[in-house]
């Protein structure tokens, strides 16, 4: 599987194995280590997108992927810790390598796509219920 798809289309895979295996720092020693860390590896989710939609035939388009995933690293964004920013930046660069390696099953990143896209829809209608009885009761 891994010969049909690694080299499909401007994100290739080879580039994404070398991305997974030069940088995977065990910890950053300062905030601003940590912060070029957590870009780095958006970014490197971000331009995986193409490749991983084809690869596990994931029925979204990647315009909402990429909204997915950067809604996932919004929600840690005030994380203050650096021991537990680096632990997340570890889980990270693992999540992506096993994507990238065909580790994991086409089942396990569409159901983590379909879940975090359920949980977007009911936080906006928990918001929007809340809107309305604001300005009802307001």
């Amino acid at each position: 599987k891994l010969g049909e798809v690694a080299m499909a289309g401007s994100s290739s895979g080879a580039l994404a194995l070398r991305n997974v295996t030069q940088k995977s720092i065990a910890f950053s020693a300062s905030m601003v280590e940590t912060k070029a860390r957590v870009l780095s590896l958006h970014r490197d989710f971000i331009r995986s997108v193409p490749w991983i939609k084809r690869t596990y035939k994931v029925p979204m388009s990647e315009e909402k992927m990429r909204s997915l995933l950067t809604d996932a690293f919004k929600e840690k964004a005030a994380e203050a810790d650096m021991n537990q920013i680096n632990r997340l930046i570890i889980k990270g660069r693992m999540e992506l390598e096993e994507t990238m390696m065909l580790w994991k099953g086409d089942s396990h990143v569409i159901g983590w796509l379909e879940t975090r896209a359920e949980q977007r829809v009911a936080a906006a209608k928990a918001k929007t219920k809340t809107a309305f009885l604001d300005k009802f009761f307001g």
